[in-house]
């Protein structure tokens, strides 16, 4: 018979340090970004001719926002500024970058990328108000 050769303790322990190592990674973990669902507001009230209406919202996270007129009036075909900016500092309006004229609508007449942060939409008279009017607006944002 053969004899068997003998394992000692200490290379059992080398053996299964070695084996434990191996599986280890020092890379740190890889997290997933959470996904986030666009959010629908409604923004409504009133304004006279040479007036405005500005709201501020927040973009929870980097994405687009879609801004739509959706009622004015009356009358139902009246033609206002709509923009898209940033709140002032001073709490006294919103500092706007991108205008449009815009009359109500089912398609977003201001869509626009963002970072995370606090911006605000404001309605205005381009001059061409008679009467005090009503208005809905959606922001769809991030």
């Amino acid at each position: 018979m053969t004899p068997r050769p003998r394992v000692g303790p200490r290379l059992i322990v080398s053996v299964v340090a070695a084996l434990a190592l191996a599986g280890c990674d020092d890379a740190a973990p890889t997290t997933s970004p959470t996904p986030t669902s666009p959010v629908t507001e409604t923004f409504s009230g009133q304004f006279t001719p040479g007036g405005s209406a500005a709201r501020a919202f927040t973009a929870a996270a980097a994405g687009t926002v879609s801004i739509t007129l959706t009622q004015i009036g009356p009358p139902s075909d009246a033609a206002v500024g709509l923009g898209i900016g940033i709140p002032q500092s001073n709490g006294s309006g919103c500092l706007l970058t991108q205008t449009v004229a815009a009359s109500a609508s089912t398609a977003p007449q201001i869509t626009a990328a963002v970072d995370a942060g606090t911006y605000c939409v404001r309605l205005y008279d381009t001059g061409s108000l008679v009467t005090q009017v009503a208005f809905i607006v959606t922001i769809v944002r991030p």
